[in-house]
């Protein structure tokens, strides 16, 4: 009789283990589900007496059917592969037309985040369960929320296969951590063909007079009494009580009588305690009752499943697992380093109880525990009062009187040979630490080194977007800002400040003769001298090719001070450079500008400076001050503004097109639009000689609807004939921020008749950095429109990866400054490469600019690089000249 009931008990949820295990395109269809048939199982003859045991997959095909929980299981890459009925129920979504879609489709946009972040900290801390409540998109559009529970699936060789678990419909009210999907457990266990006397939960069989017609072993353990075949169900509530406001087993309107009363299919999942349990560390140790009635299961139509599951562990397991995932979200949103080390110790502190956590930096490897925690891919327990930790700690100090005797768990921050330190939880008094606490800590330390990783890449991609990737030198952006910051010093305080331009003589010789690398040697050269000549307080900065410029932020000396600094720099130079064996000499001439007198913001006094360089390389004096009367180009500067409002008006305005060309099918897929003004006196003037102006003047806002209107008409035209193209434009910072942008590109969409996505526009990084939530606000609604967005020069601006995390772009373009030696100069390889990965782990598409060269277009087109403009792929050409 024994023997029989244990194999009728077995056949049974072995039912269930072949319907979650067959062929995932069989078993997720319900209608299959109820024909398909599992191995037989043995035939036994009944013994005298015995309640004939229903059919086994009859069983499991019906409690999978008729549970309210949807029962899931995907593949590695996170598709479904199996649903239950429930799934339709709950969502309103077909099974059959699911399958095979990923679940975060499903997943509200606002966590789907958190769902990637808390799954990377469960695989991360080791562990093969989670669970959390989110929002599941239903059929009709709105939310749902749900609870979740999944464990990890691996194959023999260890490697994650899939999910498997149970999603409970939450929205109407909030389920906790411990009473979600208790049977999920039993599904996992079964399905990898564990005995059902193995099993850590206790499983009994109760007829309609709650009499236990059958009981796993496990029972008597979980319970600590036994329960015999013949006793009554009281027997069991009666060893139980419930918590405060649970509802009770027995009882008329308990979990039992409404389940028999109404013979429907019930569910419950009741946190309960023992009358006269253990305590550990503590709390009272906890029963987990899932009580289910499945009417017409196979052949039987009164029996009552009960399922007792200890969820102690589970608890404590879920309470760490939701601290790490609390963690990593607080070192997704930007929390800096020294707060998260704080957080983190309050972390292990709380979770684990223990007196004192210490993230301690990097430490000589002096001690024994030190030497095997640095050296080791997993965390180390220290016993108490045994093994010496090597290292000063509060609290042990006090008693050991710096020994450092404790008991406690170190783990390494960060990977082997490169680790940001330890991580340490200890106490002075005697305690054990499990496995699974010292797998917390990792977890912990783990969060803490990928947030310390993610602040260095930021820092580090920072650093190369303000400095010189050669060498190591301000760029045009961090130069930009120093002058500003200056210049707002000498307004508020006084003084005076001088900028110094520099250009090499006869540079080009070197490159053309001797080759790039020795230019690049006698450049970086070069930095090391200007850096020898001046002050700590001064900024020097290359501008590009052999331009370099000298910030001196207080000169009360005036010209006089800025003088005798361009007298030290030139009699550094005049030293001879040894690049290898070849000894070189190089000389340059310098450029003087002063403020506030010759102007008050960078671009007048880089270009004040600018003039009078050129005026010391043509006259050959090596170093000249800027003089008002030799500005010829102000002359210049003044006619072109002067004429500008005419032009725009007047029909002067051109524009040439450049193909943006796909680099792997070589078929262009949009031009870029650049304008020229037709001058009657200049010629064509190309446009960075009046659009600044427009910029500082009130002209920006007619010259941008001059041209989106020159635009959009040529792109009618082309659309008319069949060609279509999408044309770019670029927007500027002034642009963006004014209020009519997004009204003047309806306006014009509307009067051409095309649809939005014939229109992109280009923003350039600093554009947006000017004011972050306004562009924000302004580029997500130019989105919306339908308008493709491109950042611009990306690589010269303020490249953070913080709002670019968050810029709803399509597009970024790598800046012509990168891409133009990338095949020569392992540096700026370095970089497009990067930039290339980052975009696309960002699902950006990426645009090379300034493509001069087969090998150049090759090499990008190997790295990956979607698109691609420059000389090589076309130039920029009146319309009627732009190739088909």
């Amino acid at each position: 009789m024994v023997t029989l009931r244990v194999r009728w008990l077995r056949c049974a949820v072995r039912g269930i283990a072949r319907v979650l295990a067959a062929d995932p395109l069989t078993a997720a269809r319900p209608r299959t589900i109820r024909r398909q048939r599992a191995l037989p199982a043995p035939r036994v003859p009944p013994a005298p007496g015995a309640v004939p045991p229903p059919a086994a997959d009859g069983a499991a095909r019906d409690i999978l059917d008729r549970l309210p929980e949807i029962v899931f299981r995907t593949d590695a890459q996170g598709r479904w592969t199996y649903l239950n009925p429930a799934w339709t129920v709950v969502t309103g979504f077909e099974v059959e037309a699911s399958l095979g879609k990923h679940f975060l489709d499903y997943v509200h946009p606002d966590e789907r985040d958190h769902t990637v972040a808390l799954f990377m900290a469960v695989v991360a801390g080791g562990a093969d369960h989670c669970h959390h409540v989110t929002r599941y998109r239903t059929r009709g559009g709105s939310y749902r929320r749900v609870g979740i529970r999944a464990s990890l699936l691996r194959g023999p060789d260890g490697q994650i296969v899939g999910n498997l678990g149970t999603i409970i419909d939450a929205t109407r009210g909030h389920i906790d951590a411990e009473t979600v999907g208790e049977h999920t457990a039993l599904l996992e266990l079964v399905s990898d063909g564990a005995p059902v006397d193995d099993l850590p939960m206790g499983i009994l069989l109760v007829d309609r007079a709650r009499r236990i017609r059958r009981a796993s072993p496990v029972v008597d353990r979980l319970i600590d009494g036994r329960l015999r075949a013949g006793d009554p169900l009281d027997r069991l509530a009666g060893l139980l009580r419930p918590y405060a406001g649970a509802t009770a087993l027995e009882g008329e309107w308990g979990l039992v009588a409404t389940a028999l009363r109404t013979e429907q299919p019930q569910h419950a999942y009741l946190s309960l305690r023992l009358a006269a349990g253990p305590v550990v560390d503590g709390y009272a140790r906890e029963r987990a009752l899932r009580v289910s009635v499945i009417p017409e299961v196979g052949e039987s139509r009164d029996l009552l499943a009960v399922v007792l599951q200890d969820v102690t562990d589970l608890r404590q397991a879920e309470r760490r697992q939701a601290a790490v995932a609390r963690l990593g979200q607080r070192a997704l949103v930007g929390t800096t380093v020294g707060s998260l080390r704080r957080e983190a110790a309050e972390v292990v502190r709380d979770t684990l109880g223990v007196p004192y956590c210490e993230v301690l930096g990097p430490v000589a490897q002096h001690g024994s525990v030190i030497a095997r925690v640095l050296a080791a891919d997993s965390p180390v327990v220290v016993d108490h009062g045994v093994t010496p930790l090597g290292v000063p700690l509060p609290g042990a100090s006090e008693v050991y009187g710096g020994v450092g005797r404790v008991a406690g768990v170190a783990a390494r921050v960060g990977a082997a040979g490169r680790g940001f330190g330890l991580l340490v939880a200890y106490t002075t008094q005697p305690r054990e630490f499990a496995a699974d606490e010292a797998d917390f800590v990792q977890s912990v330390a783990n969060v803490l080194a990928a947030a310390i990783e993610r602040h260095n890449a930021e820092q580090k991609v920072r650093r190369q977007a303000l400095h010189d990737p050669l060498t190591g030198l301000a760029n045009r952006i961090l130069l930009h800002d120093r002058i500003s910051g200056a210049l707002g010093e000498i307004e508020r305080d006084g003084g005076r400040l001088a900028l110094l331009l520099m250009d090499l003589d006869r540079f080009k010789e070197i490159n053309d003769t001797l080759g790039h690398n020795v230019g690049d040697d006698v450049l970086r050269e070069v930095a090391v001298r200007l850096g020898r000549a001046t002050r700590p307080s001064d900024t020097v900065a290359r501008l590009g090719g052999d331009e370099f410029a000298i910030l001196l932020p207080s000169t009360p000396g005036g010209a006089a001070d800025a003088l005798a600094v361009a007298g030290c720099i030139r009699a550094a130079l005049a030293e001879r450079i040894d690049v290898g064996s070849l000894p070189l000499h190089v000389d340059g001439s310098i450029g003087i500008t002063l403020a506030p007198a010759d102007g008050r913001d960078p671009g007048t006094l880089v270009r004040c400076a600018d003039v009078a360089m050129y005026r010391a390389k043509q006259l050959s004096l090596g170093v000249a001050v800027y003089a008002p009367d030799a500005d010829q180009n102000r002359r210049e500067r003044l006619e072109l503004l002067g004429g500008l409002r005419s032009a725009i008006a007047g029909g002067q305005l051109v524009l040439h097109y450049q193909p943006k060309v796909d680099l792997r099918t070589g078929r262009t897929t949009a031009v870029e639009a650049l304008v020229r003004w037709q001058h009657p006196a200049h010629g064509l003037v190309e446009p960075g000689r009046f659009v600044p102006f427009a910029e500082q003047s009130n002209l920006v806002k007619p010259l941008t609807r001059r041209v989106l209107m020159l635009v959009l008409d040529q792109a009618r035209s082309w659309w008319d004939a069949g060609r279509l193209l999408p044309v770019a434009v670029n927007v500027s910072a002034r642009m963006l921020h004014d209020a009519e942008l997004i009204s003047t590109v309806r306006a014009e969409l509307d009067r051409t008749g095309l649809p939005p996505r014939a229109l992109e526009l280009e923003l350039t990084e600093s554009a947006v950095m000017v004011n972050t939530r306004n562009a924000m606000s302004v580029i997500t609604r130019l989105r919306g429109e339908g308008i493709r967005i491109s950042v611009d020069d990306f690589g010269t601006g303020y490249s953070s990866l913080a709002y670019l995390r968050d810029l709803p772009v399509h597009d970024l373009k790598i800046d012509k400054s990168f891409v133009v030696n990338v095949a020569h100069r392992t540096k700026d390889f370095s970089i497009v490469r990067s930039i290339i990965d980052l975009a696309h782990n960002l699902d950006l598409r990426v645009v090379a600019e300034g493509i001069e060269s087969s090998e150049v277009c090759s090499l990008l087109r190997d790295l990956g690089c979607d698109e691609g403009q420059g000389f090589y792929l076309g130039h920029p050409v009146p319309p009627a000249d732009l190739a088909a």
